[in-house]
């Protein structure tokens, strides 16, 4: 072989090598926009999420503080239905005491 054959086949090598070369380094390229395309999605779903978050949180606090306003709680009804019920209870008891001093009389 002589020396015109080694420097055929060193260009074949390094032409080779370049299109490996410039293969790879377009793939890798393509990979990461592609990367910085999901990546910016999900940025902008995050912001989304972020915004709906603020907005049940908001919900949350303004349920929170309507609560009290709006309903009663169990306990607080029993004891308030317990009071009635003695009240009602002392009241026909008058009202027994009174038909029985009438009856008398």
């Amino acid at each position: 072989m002589g020396w015109e054959s080694y420097t055929f086949v060193g260009a074949l090598i390094a032409g080779w090598s370049l299109v490996i070369i410039t293969t790879t380094r377009w793939i890798l390229q393509s990979g990461l926009k592609s990367l910085d395309h999901r990546f910016e999605a999900m940025e902008e779903k995050i912001a989304q999420t972020a915004v709906e978050q603020q907005g049940l949180d908001r919900n949350l606090l303004q349920l929170k503080a309507d609560l009290p306003l709006n309903y009663v709680r169990r306990e607080d009804e029993i004891r308030k239905e317990t009071v009635i019920n003695a009240k009602l209870d002392a009241l026909a008891a008058k009202i027994d005491r009174l038909q029985a001093r009438t009856k008398d009389e």
